[in-house]
């Protein structure tokens, strides 16, 4: 028998999983929609714990998006789809930008250079040239997430930049969360129950669930049971690879003094 992928379990699946897990009264839940009482409790505290986890961390990788619009030509505010175009091409999930990505692509150049970038607050009380048109040298994050460009772009200019998009919402029986899988199915689940443990004031389902999230270790501080958390955040932040969750990497930290007197030769590799 072929072996399949992990698949993202739905929202209703998710609750009803909750459901079993806690032990709730009842025979499952046939529906996310129109519910009331605890079968209503238990289909907020999943979407709600699914919604805490995507906003954990601003710079999970699969709230990361990266696009190609274009300045328009001859005004110095928006973003279109096409060089010359008027279609605006402003994100409709963005959360927001990342201000360290903003290129340009200069006149005549097949190479992207950055755009400085400024908050509007930081320069509204600027006198800025609306006249004069030429390529901009900066972009400028207005209050909305809309931009505005510095100068006035002379003719329309690709831009590429990422940002942040907004986290999805489940609503329906049907929806699934955009957390990879692997993780998530469980994770939503462990993080729901702590919910469904602080509304009852149950301690052993609050307590299995914090140990299963954060992970334990034993009275010597050798981890017995891996984090679910650290295993997404090893997976989806950047620069974290097996940060907190690797072994077999021994660093010794020692003091030494050079052979000639001094501390270079340490360094260097002396002593």
């Amino acid at each position: 028998m072929a072996l399949t992928v992990v698949q993202p379990r739905s929202f209703l699946t998710l609750v009803n999983d909750l459901w079993r897990e806690v032990g709730a009264a009842g025979s499952g839940i046939v529906t996310t929609v129109n519910q009331t009482g605890e079968a209503l409790r238990l289909v907020n505290w999943v979407h709600d714990a699914e919604l805490d986890i995507q906003n954990l961390w601003v710079d999970w990788k699969w709230l990361r998006k990266t696009i190609s619009v274009y300045t328009p030509s001859g005004t110095n505010t928006g973003i279109v789809t096409t060089s010359g175009g008027s279609i605006s091409a402003q994100p409709t999930d963005l959360a927001e930008w990342d201000y360290k990505t903003f290129m340009i692509l200069p006149q005549g150049s097949t190479y992207y250079v950055p755009l400085r970038v400024k908050e509007w607050q930081e320069v509204r009380h600027e006198v800025f040239d609306t006249t004069d048109q030429a390529q901009p040298s900066r972009v400028i994050v207005m209050p909305d997430n809309t931009l505005r460009w510095d100068l006035t772009p002379d003719q329309s200019y690709s831009i590429q930049v990422e940002y942040r998009s907004q986290p999805y919402d489940l609503k329906a029986d049907a929806d699934v969360s955009n957390i990879p899988a692997r993780f998530a199915n469980r994770l939503i689940v462990e993080f729901a129950r702590m919910k469904y443990g602080w509304f009852e004031n149950a301690q052993e389902q609050i307590g299995l669930s914090q140990l299963l999230i954060m992970g334990g270790s034993n009275d010597s501080g050798i981890l017995t049971i891996q984090s679910l958390l650290s295993q997404l955040e090893n997976d989806q932040l950047p620069n974290r690879k097996n940060s907190r969750l690797q072994q077999g990497n021994n660093i010794t930290i020692g003091a030494g003094y050079g052979s000639d007197g001094d501390w270079g030769s340490f360094f260097d590799g002396g002593y």
